[in-house]
């Protein structure tokens, strides 16, 4: 019997000193939360206390817009009253709007100044014809949509519908989306300056997206239309349009931005033949890989000069009348 007990007494005084010479037993099931909160503050860098400065930036930015005419941006300057098109941006104007922007409080100067870049690069293709912003019309940049939001309106009381979602932190900033619920999404960006968020991107004021939808008049890209077919042309291909739902794809041998040449092919996406394929009876016809016209900008218009008149004069007589016609007006989209 004693000897039981001493045997007991000695396992129990193994056990004792085996869990008291581990410092770190306890730590086995504490270490995974302290990881886990770790990694949690690791995806979440931004507080919960910032999303809730964003949200009521944002509010301020839209509430902002919505004041006097601060939803306006790069306003036009007619320089003459019988002119047909602004002659470059109003800069007195756009100055009191730099003065606005920075009175608001609302945006970073990373902001203001790559909104006076845009301002500086719509004023100076105007300036020397590049852009041609005709009076009374839509600008012949962006998306037809109010740069602003990216809608054409906003709906009532949006700012009380107004949220954001998916912030992501990044090396400059936070970016984020704001909605108000109607399938309208618009990307942001907010930087903290002396401690207080301000905006330092916007969606609608990207530059080089901004850029790159100006309707360049000595650019051949972009669409262009007679009465019967648009041509899509890109820098290597065009595209001969028959009302959305016939489309014939030629290859484009760029001369110069103002001039290129069709190369003759037969790739469609068609319902219908649209007759080239016919010869008329004549032996100078269009040949598959070889130049069929050449394309040329001047004043505004692309003009066209065929390399089988024969032909396309017998075309638009027996087939289809204004396909290959003598010129082209830019489409505005």
């Amino acid at each position: 019997m004693r000897t039981e007990i001493k045997s007991l007494a000695l396992t129990t005084i193994i056990i004792i000193i085996l869990g008291g010479c581990n410092p770190n037993s306890t730590s086995k099931h504490t270490a995974p939360q302290k990881d886990t909160a770790t990694a949690q503050k690791k995806a979440t860098p931004y507080s919960f206390q910032d999303s809730i400065a964003l949200l009521q930036l944002t509010k301020k930015l839209y509430q902002w817009n919505q004041i006097d005419d601060n939803d306006d941006y790069f306003s036009p300057l007619q320089k003459d009253k019988s002119d047909t098109v602004y002659f470059g941006l109003d800069m007195k104007l756009h100055q009191q709007k730099l003065k606005k922007l920075r009175i608001s409080g609302l945006f970073s100067e990373t902001f203001i100044s790559n909104y006076n870049k845009i301002a500086m690069a719509i004023d100076e293709k105007m300036k020397d014809s590049t852009l041609q912003w005709k009076i009374g019309e839509l600008p012949p940049f962006g998306n037809d949509a109010n740069l602003w939001c990216n809608c054409q309106d906003v709906p009532d009381d949006f700012l009380g519908k107004l949220y954001i979602m998916h912030l992501k932190e990044e090396k400059d900033g936070i970016f984020y989306n704001c909605a108000w619920g109607d399938g309208m999404v618009y990307n942001l960006k907010a930087v903290k300056v002396n401690n207080q968020w301000k905006i330092s991107k916007m969606e609608g004021f990207d530059y080089n997206s901004l850029a790159g939808t100006f309707q360049k008049q000595n650019d051949f890209t972009g669409k262009w239309a007679n009465k019967m077919v648009t041509l899509n042309i890109g820098e290597t291909s065009l595209a001969f349009e028959y009302h959305g739902q016939c489309v014939y794809f030629y290859p484009v041998k760029k001369i110069s931005d103002t001039e290129f040449e069709m190369i003759w092919a037969r790739d469609a996406d068609c319902k219908f033949d649209n007759g080239t394929k016919e010869t008329f009876g004549l032996t100078a016809v269009p040949k598959l890989g070889k130049p069929f016209a050449k394309f040329t900008i001047k004043n505004g218009v692309l003009y066209a000069e065929y390399y089988y008149a024969e032909w396309v004069k017998r075309y638009t007589a027996q087939v289809q009348n204004n396909v290959f016609t003598p010129e082209y007006s830019r489409k505005n989209e």
